[in-house]
């Protein structure tokens, strides 16, 4: 859910080099990129998210949206009926302990990453990207 660049990035990466898992669906609330198929995943609007949940028997969402939408999202994903959900937005989620919930901060990562290879006599905070 979100097909801004980072939504793009994983729909493109999934695509190609993860055959083995694939996005069936992809969502937005952009007019402009509502009704196309991103990286061979066709895309619809928001609204049709709980729908095409349960349709397609979905079983994990992937939220890439910014931080004041991504909570409103996963309550949606949960009532649709997915069991886990990998969570690219930067804010905490409240879920039902029966929800695996997988929550990657990517800039953390990289300023953890570059802290620690600084502190560590590395070539400095560069990180090529």
């Amino acid at each position: 859910i979100g097909i801004g660049n980072l939504g793009r990035a994983i729909l493109s990466y999934f695509s190609r080099v993860r055959m083995n898992i694939t996005i069936d669906a992809a969502f937005d609330d952009d007019d402009t990129k509502i009704g196309r198929v991103i990286a061979g995943c066709n895309s619809y609007h928001i609204s049709n998210l709980r729908e095409m949940v349960q349709k397609e028997k979905i079983n994990v969402g992937i939220i890439a949206v910014p931080g004041c939408d991504a909570q409103a999202i996963a309550d949606v994903l949960i009532e649709a009926g997915v069991n886990g959900i990998v969570n690219f937005a930067p804010v905490q989620l409240d879920v039902p302990k029966e929800i695996y919930l997988e929550n990657i901060d990517i800039t953390m990562t990289i300023e953890k990453t570059a802290f620690f290879a600084y502190n560590h006599g590395s070539k400095g905070d560069k990180i090529d990207g």
